[in-house]
C-alpha cells in the first residue's frame, strides 16, 4: 500500500517573502542586499516602504522607497570600502613622495650630476603640489559614491539605467551634472599628478624607488573621468565581490553603527564592539535563493537620470562633503 509523502510546512518567512517582493527593491546593481526573508541585518525592503528615520539616505524620508533602517550600517560599511580605497591610493603617493625626499639626501644624490638632481628635485616639488589638491578630489569623488548607494533605495531604478535582453543592467544613466561635479574637485588633481608623473619619467633619480605609482589617470580628464563614473563606479557600487562582503561584515562593527546610528545606543554602548554573527554575515552577502518577482527581462533604455553627487550632498555618512 502506497502512501503520500507529506508535505512540510512553509516556511512563513519565506511565504512572506514570496507574496511580498516586487521587482521595484530588486535592482541588480545591488543583488546582494535584495531582501532574503531572514531576519538578519543588511538588505533592502521587499517592497517601497515609506520612513521617516532614514539616516544615511534621509533625502529618502517621507518618500516610498526600498532602504531601510537595518540595511544603514552595510551602507557605511561599502561607503567606508571606497573611501579606504581612495585614501591608500593617496596615501601611496605620499610613501613615494617621501621616498624621493629621503633621496634627495642620499649619496646616490650627491654623486649625481646637477641636472639629474635638478630633475629630482622638479619631480618632488610637482608631487608636493599635486597632492595639496587630493583632499578635495576625494571629498568630490566621495560625494558621487554616496549618491550611488543611496540610489539602492529608488523603487523606479528601472528607468534609470540601460538593461540588454536578458535584463542585466549594462549602464546608469548618469546626470552629466554629476560628472561637472567630481571634475571640479578633482580635475586640478589629475592635471597635477599628471604633470608630476611626466617629471618623474624624465628623472633617473626618480624612478629609483621600487613602489608603484598610483593609477590616477581616470582624473587626467573630464572625458575620461566621466568615462570613469558611469562605467566602473556607477557599474559597481557595492565596491567588492560577494566573497569580500562577507569577509568585510564578519569584522567587528560597533554597536553604535547597529543600533546608535538610529538613537538606540546609550553611551555606555556606544565605543562596545560586537561580531555580527555568522549567519547574519552569511545572509547578508549571499543573495536570496527564493524564486521572487524579477523587472521584465526584456531590453531596455532609461528615461531619466540619476545624479549621484547632487543626491550624495544629501546624505549623511559622516563626512563633511565638498560644496557643490
Amino acid at each position: 500500500m502506497a502512501f503520500a509523502r507529506p508535505m512540510l510546512a512553509a516556511d512563513p518567512l519565506e511565504v512572506q517573502a514570496l507574496q511580498s517582493a516586487t521587482f521595484q527593491c530588486m535592482n541588480p546593481l545591488f543583488r546582494i542586499q535584495w531582501h532574503t526573508g531572514a531576519n538578519d541585518l543588511g538588505q533592502l525592503e521587499p517592497q517601497p516602504v515609506v520612513h521617516d528615520r532614514l539616516l544615511r539616505c534621509a533625502m529618502w524620508n517621507g518618500k516610498s522607497s526600498c532602504c531601510s533602517t537595518s540595511l544603514e550600517p552595510f551602507q557605511l560599511v561599502v561607503f567606508n570600502a571606497h573611501r579606504d580605497h581612495i585614501e591608500a591610493q593617496v596615501l601611496i603617493l605620499e610613501q613615494y613622495l617621501a621616498s624621493l625626499v629621503n633621496l634627495r639626501s642620499s649619496e646616490v644624490c650627491e654623486k649625481s650630476t646637477q641636472l639629474e638632481q635638478q630633475l629630482l628635485d622638479r619631480a618632488i616639488d610637482s608631487m608636493q603640489a599635486a597632492l595639496e589638491f587630493a583632499k578635495p578630489c576625494v571629498l568630490h569623488f566621495l560625494a558621487f559614491v554616496a549618491g550611488m548607494i543611496c540610489f539602492s533605495c529608488q523603487p523606479d531604478w528601472v528607468n534609470y539605467v540601460w538593461r540588454n535582453g536578458y535584463g542585466e543592467v549594462v549602464g546608469v544613466n548618469v546626470d552629466p551634472n554629476s560628472c561637472i561635479y567630481v571634475d571640479r574637485g578633482c580635475g586640478v588633481f589629475g592635471h597635477a599628478v599628471q604633470e608630476a608623473y611626466m617629471h618623474v619619467m624624465e628623472s633617473q633619480l626618480a624612478k629609483r624607488p621600487a613602489a608603484s605609482l598610483p593609477d590616477f589617470s581616470m582624473f587626467f580628464s573630464r572625458e575620461s573621468l566621466c568615462k570613469w563614473l558611469r562605467s566602473t563606479v556607477a557599474l559597481e557600487p557595492m565596491a567588492f565581490k560577494s566573497s569580500q562582503v562577507a569577509r568585510r561584515l564578519s569584522q567587528h562593527m560597533s554597536i553604535a553603527d547597529v543600533e546608535g546610528s538610529r538613537g538606540l545606543a546609550s553611551a555606555d554602548t556606544a565605543t562596545t564592539s560586537v561580531s555580527l554573527p555568522e549567519a547574519v554575515v552569511q545572509a547578508t552577502a549571499i543573495p536570496t535563493s527564493f524564486p521572487l518577482t524579477k523587472a521584465p527581462t526584456e531590453a531596455s533604455s532609461p528615461a531619466l537620470a540619476v545624479d549621484p553627487a547632487r543626491d550624495g550632498l544629501l546624505s549623511d555618512f559622516r563626512i563633511h562633503f565638498a560644496p557643490g
